[in-house]
């Protein structure tokens, strides 16, 4: 199991040459996950979810999530599943964790045995495991590093990595956000996005200008909004309210 990987892709596309060689834009310059700070941008994240969680209503856990499959109570019950996992990194456990089946597998496990869980039960589980691993990452400190399942690892990476994770999900179940705070949280997506598409061996050729991408596919350019952007990066059209842009997503990852 890689040391996350929940939100690649999943086709691994055809790279041109070209895009191999395109250096990162200067946008996408002005964030380097390498050298910034991921903690506030994934604590953002996290006081959003749990903010939207607390107040749902009794019938709103059992809503369909963006997720096929699951609900948005399943969501959060996989949410704990990647707590056990990032606790296993820390606590030296990783081999004790079944991943018979692979990456799906696990999941689905995670989610199948938090079935019979209340939602209350099941939000309370992941703030546990949460806040838990929170405090032992401050603990060992951004410029530190964790043990994963291929080896030490920058927890600078990891924390992005998360925060990226938690930001789709968050999506998968409709977490509202203020516009001004969504494009901000867009714009790091994105220039993430790339770095980790870069990381995982699937690059991609696309230059970011303010709100907007030009993406590079089979010799065409593609002009993309960043919400747009962000469903091509991640897989998921479904969570595009527009279905001129959710047709325009599926055909790119096909």
């Amino acid at each position: 199991m890689p040391h996350w990987q929940p939100w690649r892709r999943s086709k691994v596309h055809e790279t041109q040459k070209r895009q191999r060689q395109s250096p990162h834009t200067a946008s996408a310059s002005q964030l380097d996950p390498k050298s910034a700070n991921p903690f506030p941008v994934y604590d953002r994240e996290i006081s959003r979810l749990r903010a939207h969680l607390r107040g749902l209503k009794d019938a709103e856990w059992s809503a369909r999530s963006h997720c096929r499959g699951w609900s948005v109570k399943d969501v959060v019950a996989h949410l704990s599943t990647d707590e056990v996992y990032n606790q296993a990194c820390l606590d030296g456990t990783m081999r004790q964790l079944p991943f018979s089946g692979g990456l799906t597998g696990w999941n689905g496990r995670g989610v199948r045995i938090r079935r019979g869980m209340s939602p209350l039960e099941t939000l309370q589980e992941w703030e546990a495991r949460q806040e838990r691993v929170r405090r032992a990452w401050g603990t060992i400190g951004v410029n530190g590093q964790i043990p994963t399942s291929v080896g030490r690892y920058p927890l600078r990476l990891q924390v992005w990595h998360l925060a990226q994770e938690y930001a789709i999900h968050a999506d998968d179940i409709e977490v509202p956000m203020p516009s001004r705070d969504r494009q901000a949280q867009l714009r790091w997506r994105a220039v993430f996005g790339l770095f980790a598409a870069e990381e995982y061996g699937e690059p991609v050729d696309a230059q970011l200008k303010g709100d907007r991408v030009r993406l590079h596919r089979s010799g065409r350019d593609i002009a993309l909004d960043l919400e747009t952007f962000i469903a091509y990066l991640t897989n998921r059209p479904q969570q595009l309210k527009d279905a001129s842009q959710r047709a325009l997503v599926r055909r790119l990852v096909a």
